[in-house]
């Protein structure tokens, strides 16, 4: 799964929350919509995280080259 699947999840509850008559179940629907969006953070962070290395990586291999 991907951020923007989660993210969609959360826009799900949330849609479901505002049309829940029960309270208990639209509080909950609500905790799952914000679970939802924590896990989307999560994965765009490791993507960014991840993006970042790679880039590192590369410019110090293009430097290593550079130099011999």
């Amino acid at each position: 799964m991907n951020a923007k699947v989660f993210q969609q999840r959360a826009r799900d509850c949330r849609k479901l929350a505002a049309a829940c008559p029960d309270f208990y179940a639209r509080a909950a629907l609500i905790e799952l919509a914000d679970e939802f969006m924590r896990m989307a953070e999560r994965l765009q962070q490791a993507a960014r995280n991840s993006r970042r290395v790679r880039s590192q990586r590369g410019s110090q291999a293009g430097a290593a080259s550079h130099s011999r």
